[in-house]
């Protein structure tokens, strides 16, 4: 029921009250009355996760219109993804960094694919949400950007230039969306922030993988993150084709791994054959979960990028070898294959890549039996290696 203000006016001029200790006037407007009377109109929502009950007002000084009329002004305030409390400070085109940042993510990031939909909501939450609190975005100077930048850079300078191109993106959305107009973080040049990620160029050797299988399959950790790894391995694929995989993109009896194109960095779907060895492993997967493959300690959920890259890190540190990380082994397939006698297209489709050219326009054909026998031939070269380092 709505608030009238007959009944607000009745109750004020009272000296005692013991009725409702709160009317409601929908969508999170309230009057909360005290036992002496006292009426004070507050806002009730969730913003950022949290749940916030904003003053707004004590009746009769504010009068039930003009409480509807701040109501308002505060519910497209969150709705547009800033905070309603600036609704009382008269600022109403005060915009802070997490402002620009929810909004972001919550208008834009969930279009995304799930893995950098995780990489953002990771960069948001570690470092960019809480940063520069209470502070109007369009005045922090370049100086002070520049300076949190740094910050980072001094152990992670790799994250830093990362952060610095993702946030840059993060707040041309919210120009483009009319949520701020500019900021001086666009006189801040990328190649003055921390240092540009290298493309990959270690391939680690036949010798190096047998040590890391064999690391792996000693290790004291879940089927679903040894197993993850190890298929990686063998597969040559991206770690999220495979973290994500359900039980439904495998078909046994056809021995084909279908990637949906959700999954996929191309956005188109990648059908790869399933040999031998990988049925072996994937057999015994699928004997031990349901439909997610490779769960985390929620079996209904697929293990998190975190957990897959901190298993990896106890892995590495334990072996003498030179930096080595799970992308690496898409290195060591191509190389591996290459040396074999696989032909390129056939690798290329190995890696789930598209195929450049007029060959990327007409031909879809993913030579699957091609890659069988590569996929074979790798794995059984791998083995011979194992066994040798075994012996």
């Amino acid at each position: 029921m709505s608030l009238l203000d007959r009944r607000l006016r009745i109750i004020s001029k009272l000296k005692t009250y013991d009725g409702p200790a709160q009317l409601n006037d929908g969508d999170g407007l309230i009057a909360r009355i005290t036992p002496r009377a006292i009426i004070t109109f507050q806002y009730r929502c969730r913003f950022n996760g949290k749940q916030l009950r904003i003053h707004i007002g004590k009746y009769p000084a504010t009068s039930l219109k003009e409480a509807r009329r701040k109501h308002k002004i505060m519910m497209e305030l969150r709705e547009s993804g800033r905070n309603p409390k600036i609704a009382n400070t008269g600022e109403q085109d005060f915009v802070t960094l997490d402002d620009c940042v929810n909004y972001w993510l919550k208008h834009y990031v969930p279009n995304l694919k799930k893995g950098t939909q995780e990489l953002y909501r990771s960069f948001s939450r570690n470092y960019f949400l809480g940063t520069f609190p209470a502070r109007n975005i369009e005045t922090i100077p370049a100086r002070e950007w520049m300076q949190w930048l740094d910050s980072i850079s001094v152990n992670k300078p790799k994250t830093a230039n990362s952060l610095f191109t993702t946030l840059r993106a993060c707040l041309n959305f919210c120009k483009g969306k009319f949520i701020i107009e500019k900021t001086d973080l666009d006189r801040i040049k990328k190649q003055n922030v921390g240092i540009k990620p290298e493309m990959g160029s270690r391939v680690p050797s036949w010798s190096e993988l047998t040590q890391i299988w064999l690391a792996i399959e000693r290790s004291r950790a879940s089927t679903s993150n040894k197993t993850l790894h190890q298929l990686t391995m063998l597969w040559g694929n991206r770690l999220s084709e495979l973290r994500l995989a359900r039980r439904s993109h495998f078909d046994m009896k056809a021995g084909i791994w279908t990637v949906p194109k959700e999954l996929s960095k191309t956005n188109r779907p990648i059908r790869r054959p399933i040999p031998t060895k990988v049925r072996t492993i994937l057999e015994r997967v699928m004997a031990t979960y349901e439909d997610v493959l490779f769960p985390g300690r929620n079996l209904d959920k697929p293990i998190s990028i975190a957990a897959a890259n901190r298993y990896i890190r106890r892995i590495r540190d334990s072996l003498p070898l030179e930096y080595w990380r799970t992308h690496d082994f898409r290195r060591s397939l191509s190389t591996g294959a290459s040396e074999l006698g696989v032909m390129p297209h056939v690798v290329e489709k190995m890696l789930g890549h598209e195929l450049g050219g007029v060959l990327a326009v007409y031909n879809k054909h993913d030579w699957l039996g091609d890659q069988l026998v590569a996929y074979d031939l790798y794995a059984e070269n791998l083995i011979d290696f194992l066994d040798t380092n075994d012996r």
